[in-house]
């Protein structure tokens, strides 16, 4: 019978490991038989609350990064009905932003267990974001300058602007977390262009 106790524990002990761990060493530190924690892991997995990576012979369980359009913008919702009062909105993306950048960043530097993201896994998570909010981001790339092109955006017509905005704060605060500086500019569309999201890495 499944336990969310036991879901909960096999969760936990999961989230200790940045690489992921065996379900050998899940089933000894919970206290379960194999057969028993090869169902409770195809359950988790279904729920998408773990996944693996084939490492040789084992899978290496682990906790995904989890990131959507609806907990992206109900995360924006959530500041915005906690941090700001109704009649001031002026700065309200880049605060947004900012915010949203430190939680990001933070998930994936536990995804590749590392203290600091580097330039490559930086251009990998701009891209993957992207993708996880529904859309398609083109990156591109030189050793001062990252560029993202919005060749899907990922939000509704009318909030576009202000969403670009906002991504462009998030790309700016893990630039400059993990390379110790950044700053961003937004390039709007014209007609059929697309919008460009250029991140400075030198002053």
């Amino acid at each position: 019978m499944f336990n969310r106790e036991t879901q909960n524990k096999i969760i936990d002990f999961i989230k200790t490991s940045p690489i992921g761990v065996t379900s050998t060493e899940i089933a000894k530190s919970i206290g379960l038989n194999r057969m028993t924690m090869t169902k409770y892991l195809a359950i988790i997995k279904e729920k998408a609350l773990i996944d693996f990576k084939q490492f040789g012979m084992s899978k290496l369980w682990y906790i995904p990064v989890n990131l959507s359009k609806e907990s992206f913008l109900s995360k924006i919702m959530d500041y915005m009905a906690k941090n700001l009062p109704k009649e001031q909105l002026k700065g309200i993306s880049e605060k947004v932003g900012i915010s949203l950048g430190e939680e990001i960043n933070k998930m994936y530097l536990q995804f590749y267990g590392a203290k600091k993201l580097s330039f490559d896994q930086i251009c990998s998570t701009y891209e993957e974001i992207g993708k996880k909010l529904g859309g398609n981001f083109k990156i591109t790339s030189q050793p001062e300058k990252i560029s993202v092109e919005i060749t899907q955006s990922p939000f509704e017509e009318k909030n576009i602007l202000i969403m670009n905005k906002i991504l462009s704060a998030v790309f700016t605060k893990i630039a400059s977390l993990n390379l110790g500086y950044a700053r961003a500019l937004v390039s709007e569309p014209e007609k059929e262009e697309n919008a460009v999201i250029e991140v400075f890495l030198k002053k």
